[in-house]
């Protein structure tokens, strides 16, 4: 190295060029730290340094790519596990059932649900007067069905208290009708007729008596069907 020259003493020219290397070496310092701090600065790890050989701890800057573990949902969206999509799919789920097929059409009625019943104004009458008679036909059953009500085959019957035939209400009528009709659940039918007070058989004899003062029995009769009997006084 070259001796420097000037009017001051060598020392001082020596302390000035020492100054300014060292200027240059802070300011050479300065510049790589700016430099790499631009650059991402605490990406790269820093060793601190080793104590009998073995490494210090190091440090590292947090990672900035969310972790592969997990995902996280966007706002406003919604994630479900496997089993809850299961639960939700099951809760879901509807059950569809077959709708009864429709009532088939009206049937006989049978004499299990044919209610045969006469009613009179009044339960007790003077020898030879007239009563009028009225005969139920009711549907007793849960479901329409038709029966044949022809006037050939209903009647009204008068019996004595042991059963004994004094009277019917087609021995002297021929009309024959035609009637079937189809009757709703507990829907009746209801028939008039007058009795004369006198006796009566089948095929219509001339010989009629007068029915006498007594307990007697009034029924009702559709085919070979019979009701239940209504009490009837004579005096």
């Amino acid at each position: 190295m070259d001796e420097p020259r000037g009017p001051l003493q060598p020392s001082v020219y020596r302390r000035r060029r020492v100054l300014a290397t060292a200027g240059t070496a802070v300011g050479a310092l300065l510049f790589i730290w700016a430099v790499g701090a631009l650059l991402g600065g605490n990406a790269t790890p820093s060793v601190r340094g080793t104590a009998h050989g073995v490494p210090l701890a190091t440090t590292s800057a947090p990672a900035s790519n969310p972790p592969t573990t997990g995902m996280i949902a966007p706002h406003g969206s919604t994630t479900s596990s496997p089993s809850a999509s299961a639960s939700l799919q099951a809760t879901t789920t509807t059950t569809t059932t077959t709708p009864a097929p429709p009532p088939g059409p009206p049937q006989v009625c049978p004499d299990s649900v044919i209610r045969l019943t006469v009613t009179t104004p009044r339960p007790a009458y003077r020898v030879g007067q007239r009563p009028g008679l009225t005969l139920h036909i009711t549907n007793a059953g849960l479901v329409p069905c038709f029966r044949d009500v022809s006037h050939q085959l209903r009647s009204v019957l008068l019996l004595t208290s042991n059963g004994v035939r004094l009277w019917s209400s087609s021995d002297c009528y021929s009309l024959t009708t035609h009637e079937v009709p189809t009757l709703a659940p507990n829907q009746t039918l209801s028939y008039g007729v007058v009795w004369y007070g006198r006796t009566t058989a089948p095929g219509c004899p001339a010989r009629r008596d007068v029915v006498p003062a007594g307990q007697y029995e009034l029924v009702g009769q559709l085919g070979s069907l019979v009701g239940a009997p209504t009490p009837l006084t004579l005096s």
